[in-house]
């Protein structure tokens, strides 16, 4: 059996699903179970967190500054265009953009004017 995977700047592509007005997204931003049993598992991988929640970390590492928080255009539009939302391709969820996790990646985010080549974090 042939396994095709494809990526982008290096970060795995996700399986998208059309939502209502027709756009491409991960599955993810559109079920919301899917949503919280990814974020489960970054919890529980990475401990993924709040950053006040007493576990030491550098400031300037937030999810907001990670090469795996996408914030393209696309990527928006699918979590209802919230600036202080961005979707984590390292574990496929939701995820806001003062939070941290120990699997954060210098480079980031993600946005429409990258070429992807600072993200090959995988």
């Amino acid at each position: 059996m042939i396994n095709l995977v494809i990526s982008l700047g290096g970060m795995e592509v996700d399986k998208m699903d059309k939502d209502e007005e027709g756009n491409n997204c991960p599955l993810a931003t559109k079920d919301p179970e899917v949503n919280a049993e990814n974020k489960a598992v970054a919890v529980e991988e990475a401990n993924y967190r709040e950053p006040n929640s007493g576990s030491a970390f550098v400031i300037s590492e937030t999810c907001g500054t990670c090469a795996a928080f996408n914030q393209t255009h696309d990527i928006m539009e699918c979590i209802g265009n919230n600036p202080h939302l961005g979707y984590c391709q390292m574990f496929k969820f939701m995820c806001h953009e003062e939070n941290t996790c120990d699997s954060w990646a210098e480079g980031g985010p993600i946005t429409d004017a990258d070429d992807g080549s600072d993200h090959d974090i995988l």
